[in-house]
């Protein structure tokens, strides 16, 4: 039966002439992104209207504020040019409401569009008393345009740091850092050397800019950061190295890589090089279907006495299978078994995902049998869609015996309670 419109409601709710009639309806459908933007718009209507009577008007709005709501309202703000601080002030005392770190740093990103360093500073302070960190979000306002980006960059850059200087606190390491990695970002590398320049030479400012530069393929770029740490007395550490060696490699650059793996092991520094960079090489000759190569550098990891990732287990299991070679993958999984007995899980239910993948179902399902023999229980996502592919070729059987022995963990698992 088709439902009747009420045609009587509750009485009306008087509000500030200035208030969007709509926005409680809508704020309050919940998971509703059309009503979330109308809510959001309404609020920013009336912060962009401002006046004296400001936080009785958006009381009047009656909104269940979210987090969501709040940062899309602080980014309306910030695109529109409208100070954000009195929305945020009346959003904080909210009862049921805590701004997240989020929010704290989409203000700092709101005063910093304006120049508003006291503004800016205030956020900063907050941010500080609360002990949350700053992020990169937080400096996306310096993000450049027009001819004089550069100096205009480099000038905000100086603000953004004296208050930084001047606010102090908690916020200042992190803030310091996260303005690196934003200028870095959009290619201000003068500008970023400049801050590190002006607070720390520090190996983890520096590795901000090697990153960005190898990220975009400028070894010769990062090369020279590099060195300019070096004559400046700040030493790279294992993260430096690992960057412009990933970058060798992921340019098929095989020979400088091997010369600069060559000079690591001249540093005669005890972290360098370290299991990442292990893993970086090892992924690559994987990546490349080097596999004797990947395995002869497994091997010198684990005389170093460094354990890999599951990342690395991966990168192993990945090449062998799909260089045909899955007998040798199967056979990689079982001796990790022994020499790293973290990943054993997780590499035999990656492997029967494989199998399962490509059609070997009942190698899948041999795979599972063999590491529940072990005594350990397979990925369950792994192990129910191998059974239910087992049952549709009409091998019911086996699925039952992968069943069995599932079924024994079920029961560990009850009388371990």
């Amino acid at each position: 039966m088709r439902r009747l419109p009420r045609l009587v409601g509750p009485p009306l709710r008087l509000a500030s002439p200035r208030a969007a009639f709509s926005a409680t309806s809508l704020a309050r459908r919940g998971g509703d992104a059309d009503a979330g933007a109308a809510a959001s718009d309404a609020i920013v209507r009336l912060v962009a209207a401002g006046g004296p009577g400001l936080e009785a008007d958006l009381d009047h709005l009656d909104l269940a504020l979210s987090d969501g709501l709040v940062c899309t309202t602080l980014r309306a703000l910030t695109d529109r040019g409208v100070p954000a601080a009195r929305f945020f002030a009346w959003a904080s005392l909210r009862r049921g409401f805590t701004p997240s770190a989020h929010a704290h740093n989409l203000l700092v990103e709101n005063a910093g569009r304006l120049a508003d360093y006291l503004a800016m500073s205030r956020a900063l302070a907050l941010m500080s008393a609360r002990r949350l960190s700053l992020t990169e979000r937080a400096f996306a306002f310096l993000a450049p345009s027009g001819s004089s980006r550069g100096s205009r960059v480099e000038d905000a850059a100086r603000a953004v740091l004296r208050t930084l200087d001047d606010v102090g606190g908690p916020c200042r390491a992190s803030g310091v850092f996260s303005l690196v990695k934003a200028l870095a970002s959009i290619g201000e590398f003068d500008a970023a050397a400049s801050v590190i320049e002006e607070t720390a030479r520090t190996a983890r400012y520096y590795n901000v800019l090697v990153a960005a530069k190898c990220k975009a393929g400028d070894f010769v770029g990062a090369r020279e950061v590099f060195d300019e740490m070096r004559k400046s007395g700040c030493d790279p550490d294992a993260n430096t190295w690992n960057y412009l060696l990933g970058c060798l490699l992921k340019n098929g650059r095989l020979a400088e890589a091997c010369g600069l793996v060559e000079s690591m092991e001249r540093t005669k520094l005890g972290e360098i090089p370290n299991s990442l960079t292990y893993e970086i090489l090892a992924y690559h000759a994987c990546k490349a279907g080097r596999m004797d190569s990947a395995m002869r550098i497994l091997d010198q990891m684990f005389s170093a006495n460094l354990t890999p990732r599951i990342t690395m287990h991966t990168a192993f299991i990945k090449g062998y299978f799909y260089t045909g070679r899955i007998e040798d993958a199967w056979k990689y999984v079982g001796d990790m078994s022994t020499r790293d007995r973290h990943s054993v899980n997780r590499n035999y239910s990656l492997l029967a995902k494989l199998l399962r993948k490509s059609g070997r179902v009942v190698d899948a399902g041999r795979v599972l049998y063999e590491l529940m023999e072990k005594g350990l229980r397979p990925d369950h996502s792994a192990y129910v869609k191998v059974a239910k592919d087992l049952h549709k070729m009409g091998r019911g059987d086996l699925a039952a015996e992968l069943k069995s022995l599932f079924q024994r963990f079920s029961i560990q698992s009850d009388l371990g309670r």
